[in-house]
């Protein structure tokens, strides 16, 4: 039997994510000192790293691997790439790109899988690793390291990844790749996905526009309040 969306193995998957989620934040801001939670970034970057060196590896020992398919071109590969540098450097851009893209791709990619990208038998636990840890080092960097996105880092990342598109789009062309879905829709079950090339990328447009919006909502409250989860 295949992967179901919202199925129970589904279900089961999101439920250990959050968990993990909630756990490493508490623990981390309650307990850990400033020489601990160091620690802690150096284990989530080489997670991060690790995680996707080891899924090229298996891709390419089954034979599947492919750079139409496996580059880190995807907004998800963007945005792992950006949260480690913003890990490690505490990049106020970075953290910017790592938020909107990181939690508006990877959630999506949680929430609503693209099965067609699950090869392999441990490809539906690699999906949920990939993406989780993405959205953790996000949710690190907004709870422990108390970051914030800017004015304007709501409207500056709707001009970036409108740019981008053209730049993906020209690389889909000499790649044959389908990186950000942008040349054929993916095949996971979505609302926002409709009728065909390119119809299609009209409601991607409208769908990333609302989440970069709704995202940017609890950053002005929290910016405004000068909420501070973690103790420095």
């Amino acid at each position: 039997m295949g992967f179901e969306t919202f199925g129970l193995e589904h279900n089961l998957y999101i439920i250990g994510t959050l968990f993990i989620w909630v756990i490493v934040l508490f623990i981390s801001s309650k307990f850990l000192d400033s020489q601990q939670r160091h620690m802690v970034v150096i284990v989530l970057i080489t997670l991060s790293l690790g995680q996707e060196i080891i899924d090229d590896i298996l891709r390419w020992n089954a034979g599947v691997w492919s750079v139409a398919n496996d580059l880190p071109l995807h907004m998800c590969g963007f945005s792992l790439i950006t949260s480690i540098y913003a890990l490690y450097t505490k990049s106020q851009t970075a953290f910017e790109l790592s938020y909107f893209w990181g939690l508006g791709g990877a959630l999506q990619a949680i929430v609503i899988p693209d099965p067609s990208r699950f090869p392999l038998d441990v490809s539906v636990f690699w999906n949920f690793l990939s993406h989780g840890i993405i959205i953790l080092n996000v949710l690190w960097l907004i709870v422990i390291e108390n970051m914030r996105c800017r004015r304007g880092s709501f409207l500056n990342m709707i001009l970036i990844t409108n740019a981008g598109v053209f730049i993906i789009s020209f690389l889909n062309s000499v790649l044959g790749g389908n990186y950000w879905f942008i040349c054929q829709k993916p095949s996971g079950e979505s609302p926002f996905i409709i009728s065909e090339w390119p119809l299609y990328f009209i409601g991607f447009e409208m769908f990333g526009i609302l989440v970069l919006g709704l995202f940017y909502i609890p950053m002005i409250i929290l910016r405004r309040k000068g909420v501070q989860f973690a103790v420095r």
